[in-house]
């Protein structure tokens, strides 16, 4: 039962996100095992394994996630980059 506390507090810290730093193809299960405080290879397996099972669902699903996401680390990007272009023209 604890298990299930951990991932739910993990999932209510985070944001359901891509996770580009760690990703393999889109990053989609890397933003789904940071959402959930699971493993990623664990997030992967699981849907290597789903796609043996419903193909077509699965690859429908991954590709929603894919496109609706965000990624994880674009916002703090952009400030970065705002901050950096700033300090080089004042």
């Amino acid at each position: 039962m604890r298990s299930f506390q951990r991932i739910s507090a993990t999932m209510r810290r985070h944001r359901l996100a891509k996770d580009p730093s760690r990703a393999v193809l889109f990053g989609v299960c890397a933003g789904l095992a940071r959402y959930t405080g699971l493993p990623a290879t664990f997030i992967r397996i699981l849907t290597v394994l789903s796609l043996f099972c419903f193909f077509g669902a699965t690859l429908v699903v991954y590709a929603a996630l894919a496109l609706v996401l965000d990624s994880e680390y674009a916002d703090r990007e952009e400030i970065h980059v705002s901050r950096s272009f700033y300090r080089a023209h004042w």
